[in-house]
């Protein structure tokens, strides 16, 4: 095979999940954790921060906002460099900075300093989840691409479902300081197994230099039976982007995938952030459960989308993104306002909360695999990273809807009814997305690592 092309992307595409896709499923998993984690500490330490700060809650509450909008921020700002200096360097310098900036927001002394602390590391937060997905994608098989997403995206729900009881631990026994202590040190710690044990994106090195001598090594790494003689000329054949990241999102038509793709992360986040605030106090407001009833119940939504997270991927590898994703958003849409129409207190809830859950959380797993694989290599963490920022945003209104319904004494069943809605606009919008990476015709031809693309 000496002088001879050697097509990295068919070589992934033909092996099996092995300790190398382990191992980067398993890191990444571990970074949604951190990410969680950091992000939705907050929500815990709003009445220890106030009272520490002898102001009112109320004033805490353009931390949220100021956190959210770095989180977007740095979706479209940070996460694209990954595309220019590498996956892996951008993960571990991101995790390294919030480790430091979460350690610092120990030590603020106003509100001001505790604004600017987490919009800051909100920047940072936001390259997370984007290069996560992508450096996944890129080692897995194609087949199993949307398995091993949802599989690492497990760790996003965990890490906010176990976040918060940790985080109230922490808080109860050891002060709101302790929360962000624990966080910081954890990200830190984190940097440095990255440092260590991740390995760069084969693809991407291969687009950078495929000369580079790291690659022979991971691809021994993966097959160990693989004879490589010397002289290989790595190529990696898939569609071209040309131009600057952010711009080849609209070229070689994508430009619809692209509008379509946001309008689901943003309406699919929408109403994730809008359960996630509000859920609870939905359950007591309209069901008159009890604190601890409700927290069981919501607990239990978080834990619904993890079962389906399991499966979910791969049913979209088995029957295609364009008819898993839409159903599971239709069936979602029907979960949610049938909450407004059932007895809280019965049984049901239990029933209709997993479809909730399995389809709210569990889809959103799901449009990260359709993003993260319809995106060639050259631009795939800047496609991921600014549809998450288009979310970013949906995520503001969700909190701001549940809060107009509660403030307008809203019904049980209008607030569930278009609390749902969202969830047919991401059914109607995937479905010819998907369609597209079934059918035949690509959005842009193929292209060898090296070629001008």
């Amino acid at each position: 095979m000496h002088g001879r092309d050697f097509d990295v992307g068919d070589f992934i595409n033909q092996q099996r999940i092995g300790g190398v896709q382990i191992l980067v499923m398993t890191l990444c998993a571990g970074i949604m954790m951190i990410d969680r984690y950091d992000v939705f500490v907050m929500g815990f330490v709003l009445a220890p921060v106030a009272q520490a700060f002898g102001v009112a809650p109320a004033d805490i509450t353009w931390v949220f906002v100021v956190q959210s909008a770095g989180l977007a921020i740095g979706t479209w700002i940070v996460s694209p460099l990954a595309d220019r200096w590498g996956r892996r360097r951008l993960l571990i310098a991101s995790a390294a900075l919030i480790g430091l900036l979460t350690l610092a927001t120990t030590l603020a002394r106003s509100v001001n300093e505790l604004i600017a602390l987490r919009f800051l590391a909100g920047l940072f937060y936001g390259s997370l989840i984007p290069n996560a997905i992508a450096i996944t994608v890129e080692y897995a098989p194609g087949r199993l691409r949307a398995t091993m997403v949802n599989w690492m995206f497990i760790g996003y729900t965990a890490g906010a479902a176990m976040g918060g009881a940790v985080a109230a631990f922490l808080v109860k026994a050891n002060g709101w300081q302790s929360a962000f202590q624990v966080g910081g040190i954890a990200a830190l710690g984190f940097a440095a197994a990255l440092q260590f044990a991740l390995p760069e994106s084969i693809r991407f090195m291969v687009l950078r230099d495929r000369s580079d001598p790291r690659i022979p090594d991971l691809l021994r790494r993966m097959d160990a039976s693989l004879a490589l003689v010397g002289g290989e000329r790595f190529v990696l054949r898939e569609p071209a982007a040309a131009g600057m990241p952010v711009t080849a999102l609209f070229r070689n038509g994508r430009a619809a995938f692209t509008a379509m793709i946001w309008v689901a992360y943003f309406m699919n986040i929408l109403v994730i952030n809008l359960l996630g605030a509000f859920l609870p106090q939905f359950l007591r407001t309209f069901g008159a459960l009890s604190m601890e009833h409700a927290a069981g119940i919501t607990s239990f939504y978080s834990v619904s989308g993890i079962v389906a997270m399991l499966v979910y991927g791969r049913l979209i590898d088995l029957f295609g993104a364009q008819r898993v994703i839409p159903l599971t958003s239709i069936v979602a849409a029907a979960a949610v306002s049938a909450l407004g129409m059932i007895d809280l207190q019965s049984a049901w809830i239990y029933v209709v909360t997993f479809f909730v859950g399995a389809g709210v959380i569990a889809g959103q797993g799901g449009l990260h695999a359709l993003s993260s694989m319809f995106y060639p290599t050259r631009v795939r963490a800047t496609g991921v990273g600014w549809a998450l920022g288009a979310g970013r945003i949906g995520g503001i209104f969700g909190p701001i809807l549940g809060g107009h319904a509660l403030a307008g004494h809203w019904t049980a069943t209008a607030t569930f009814l278009l609390a749902g809605l969202p969830m047919l606009a991401v059914a109607a919008v995937t479905f010819p997305i998907g369609a597209v990476l079934a059918g035949p015709d690509k959005p842009a031809a193929t292209s060898p690592a090296g070629a001008a693309s």
